[in-house]
């Protein structure tokens, strides 16, 4: 029995015992995990008091086992008090999976997620530290949940349908601090972003990955207001956070634009209401996406020998800044890798006719403040509506020579932003009707890849004027949101695990009424309702004969219980997300 099974066994062990499994709707990413050429457990650890510990070890590829797959299956049990907390996972310098936890319940639960990771053969190939960094805070009063963490290779010695290449060569834009035994990652905007990279001169494939998510005042981002309204309320000062709701995550090559991201947004298990995410966690929630740019255009700067400059940066929209991009607050962790095929026909790829055209961001701002002048004559606001609007075209091409002959090259991104959003009782009430919207193409791959992110969410606040923290309060929370993509990963093209187009078609919808206690952590059971449903439809070119083409699930959940759950080896119809019904006291978007 394969160990991916242990996480099988784990789950209907914990149904006998009291605990909840949790899950994160996902396509799974092989049709069976039997026929395994090998595995290993990379770890187990508990987690309790962990700020600035982090679990650190030794990886090295299986003894005499021949293996082009390889999936990691991280396998967590949780009981207690908790908030939820980030993950990440290293192997050295280089960051290989970031994920979330769920918020355990005094009883317990359990949760296992699967990633491929065969795109960092390299690294797997030969022996690395291995740092999982899972900062978590037990106070024996309020927070008492530990977090058990199991880590797994399965590999496979699968056959690929184009060839399994993956990079040669994997360099880290991060701290590179992995010799301390910390993790590498930069925290902006107070860190660079910034490191000096020495490329190959026969390089002929160049592809930066680069994870981002905000935390603290940015976690979540997309609810902020422009800075000059975070005091619109004075009578709940501090609610509202600055820096604007547009987020943009830029790669620059000595000092020039490369390329960007325009976020997904990650709702955690604790984000808004906290019992909204359980049993179902957010889409994305256990593993936060990561996002490519092809660069092989910049080879010909990049293959002369010398050191150049790879940059990660965060910025906001700002209407008083230059072309209205702005700073933005604290923090934002951000790490990302270049992966470099190299051409071993030719000693140094030349380049010619090199051109970047890029265009904006251009934004649109517009905001309405509604004022009320209570019986004393005395004006104040009662209401704030805005909707930002932003749009940006990038295009970077060149003409290289290569073992290959003479050949276009080119990355083209194409983006697009809406968030309207309305608040009412001293924005206790807050309405946001978001959608991110764009394309890419590279010249490798030649398909075209779109997505959408639709994102409606209201929230309505009952605090105690003491506070929070202090006293028992409630949040009312509606959420409709999807993630649509339909095209290829550069990565994944050049490496052979994809040889076409895929699309993933998710949605989740729930309503959640959350009381929590004096520990905020908990909520107050008989008072406590949540409704939710997520759809899930894939399909897949999948390099290799164990790889998924067809997958869909539906599941239904009903106060932390599972009353529906169906999946199988097809697609389904997947209804799209709407806006939300209206109710008592929510501001219209």
């Amino acid at each position: 029995m394969g160990t991916i099974y242990v996480a099988l066994v784990l789950a209907c062990c914990g149904l006998c015992n009291g605990l909840l499994e949790v899950f994160q709707a996902a396509p799974p990413l092989r049709l069976t995990f039997d026929n395994l050429a090998c595995q290993q457990v990379l770890f187990t650890h508990d987690f309790g008091n962990s700020y600035g510990a982090p679990y650190v070890g030794p990886y090295s590829p299986p003894a005499g086992c021949n293996f082009t797959t390889t999936i990691f299956n991280l396998s967590v049990l949780s009981s207690g008090r908790q908030y939820d907390r980030l993950a990440t996972l290293w192997l050295g310098d280089i960051e290989v999976w970031r994920t979330s936890t769920a918020m355990p319940t005094q009883s317990g639960i359990h949760w296992s997620f699967q990633k491929d990771m065969t795109v960092w053969y390299p690294l797997l190939a030969q022996s690395q530290k291995i740092i999982f960094d899972l900062g978590n805070l037990i106070d024996g009063d309020r927070y008492t949940g530990f977090f058990n963490v199991t880590l797994e290779a399965l590999y496979y010695n699968d056959e690929y349908e184009a060839g399994l290449h993956p990079a040669h060569q994997i360099y880290p834009i991060s701290a590179q601090s992995s010799s301390s035994n910390t993790t590498s990652l930069f925290s902006l905007p107070g860190d660079s972003g910034s490191v000096k990279l020495t490329i190959p001169r026969n390089a002929k494939n160049a592809v930066v990955s680069v994870t981002a998510s905000g935390n603290g005042e940015e976690e979540f981002w997309f609810t902020n207001v422009p800075s000059e309204y975070i005091h619109t309320f004075p009578g709940n000062e501090g609610w509202l956070y600055g820096y604007s709701p547009f987020r943009e995550v830029q790669v620059y090559i000595d000092n020039q634009l490369a390329g960007v991201s325009w976020p997904f947004p990650i709702l955690f298990t604790g984000g808004v209401d906290p019992g909204a995410w359980r049993p179902i966690v957010g889409i994305d929630a256990f593993e936060l996406p990561s996002f490519e740019i092809d660069v092989t255009p910049w080879l010909g700067f990049l293959t002369d020998g010398q050191s150049h400059s790879f940059q990660l940066r965060v910025v906001g929209f700002d209407a008083s800044a230059e072309a209205g991009i702005g700073p933005v607050g604290e923090n934002w962790w951000v790490s990302g890798s270049v992966f470099v095929w190299i051409d071993d026909a030719v000693e140094h790829i030349v380049t010619q006719s090199f051109k970047s055209e890029t265009s904006g961001p251009s934004f649109d701002f517009h905001s309405v403040l509604g004022i009320a002048i209570d019986e004393n004559g005395t004006a104040s606001n009662s209401s704030f509506y805005f909707a930002l609007t932003a749009s940006r075209n990038i295009t970077i091409s060149s003409t290289i020579t290569d073992g290959d002959g003479t050949h276009n090259v080119a990355w083209t991104q194409s983006l697009s932003f809406s968030n309207i959003q309305n608040m009412t009782d001293l924005a206790f009430n807050q309405s946001l009707a978001m959608v991110t919207s764009g394309s890419y193409w590279d010249s490798a791959s030649n398909i075209i890849s779109h997505y959408t992110y639709p994102l409606n969410l209201f929230s309505a606040y009952d605090v105690a004027s003491s506070g929070a923290t202090t006293n028992p309060g409630s949040v009312l929370c509606l959420a409709d949101r999807s993630k649509l993509t339909d095209g290829i990963s550069t990565l994944s093209f050049l490496t052979g695990t994809s040889i076409g187009s895929s699309s993933l078609t998710t949605r989740q919808n729930v309503t959640s009424s959350y009381h929590w206690n004096r520990t905020i952590v908990e909520g107050t059971e008989g008072m406590d309702t949540m409704d939710g449903e997520v759809w899930l439809s894939y399909a897949n070119a999948a390099g290799d004969g164990g790889g998924v083409t067809e997958y869909h699930r539906y599941a239904k959940e009903k106060n932390d219980s599972i009353i529906a759950d169906e999946e199988g080896w097809g697609q389904i119809g997947v209804p799209s997300t709407v806006p939300l019904p209206p109710v008592d006291g929510k501001p219209e978007v």
